[in-house]
């Protein structure tokens, strides 16, 4: 996908196909570094939406093989429903299968073998991620504000691996949020929604965003500013807390000093409306 292969191959095949087959193509959907365990793909909704106009605009939907359509089995057939309903068939043409019951139980089986692949594929990679994050290495892309990634070459391997290292001038930032909440300003005490309202007048931006309440509690309650990311925090597909357990402790440089990131938890305690 990143030497940008799969999609033109994929492609240049289903042409060809619809080309000795007599199809005429009328339009082609592409969905570039998307997943198809769900359906959060703005381009693969579009053609939902397309093909459920009357009277249907074409007669199939053509795919290089049926997990390019959907990687779990109850949404594909939910989303087959939708179309079959509108006259429209899902093709692959790599898993062929007839319109009588044994080709209809063949499609079935190959969504469930396509859909527990790819979970046995999240399984291993999620475990690989997390032994790379063990060694002290960042897995993400965007880092947290105040940090930057920075590719680390290690001899006798393929590939870099990623570091977090500090970024002064959000590093500078950081400081600043911290200090007003812990110790204010020419006497007068700041609170997340000050300290937001402090910076924005300023034009002092969060990677070009406005700073809000929400985003200042953020960065006050973050463990990585003494040192401390953790991987693994959340579900990637859900966004839902993982257990503490399944956390995996990164040791990166600090920002802040340990004594300052206290004094801030127990101020944002003494201060919580709970």
């Amino acid at each position: 996908a990143e030497k940008e292969l799969s999609i033109p191959d994929q492609l240049q095949q289903m042409r060809d196909w619809c080309k000795r087959q007599g199809i005429s193509v009328a339009l082609e959907y592409e969905e570039l570094g998307a997943s198809a365990t769900d359906d959060r793909r703005p381009v693969f909704q579009q053609m939902i939406a397309e093909s459920c106009i009357k009277p249907a605009p074409f007669d199939f939907i053509i795919v290089h093989s049926l997990s390019r359509f959907f990687r779990d089995s109850l949404e594909f057939g939910l989303y087959e429903r939708q179309l079959n309903k509108h006259g429209i068939k899902v093709l692959s043409i790599t898993q062929q299968t007839s319109d009588d019951p044994s080709g209809e139980m063949a499609k079935r089986i190959f969504s469930l073998f396509d859909e527990y692949q790819s979970k046995e594929n999240a399984k291993h990679t999620l475990r690989a991620m997390k032994e790379n994050a063990r060694q002290g290495y960042f897995n993400g892309s965007v880092p947290p504000f105040g940090y930057r990634v920075v590719e680390v070459d290690l001899p006798g391997r393929r590939g870099n691996k990623k570091k977090l290292e500090i970024d002064l001038t959000e590093a500078m930032i950081v400081n600043k949020v911290f200090d007003l909440y812990v110790n204010g300003l020419k006497g007068k005490i700041f609170g997340m929604q000050q300290i937001a309202a402090h910076l924005n007048e300023r034009g002092t931006t969060r990677r070009g965003k406005l700073w809000s309440k929400s985003s200042v509690g953020v960065l006050l309650a973050d463990t990585v500013y003494i040192g401390k990311y953790y991987f693994n925090k959340k579900c990637g597909k859900t966004n839902e807390a993982k257990p503490q357990e399944e956390w995996v402790l990164v040791k990166v440089p600090p920002v802040t000093g340990r004594g300052t990131f206290t004094k801030a938890q127990q101020l944002r305690d003494a201060r919580s409306s709970k």
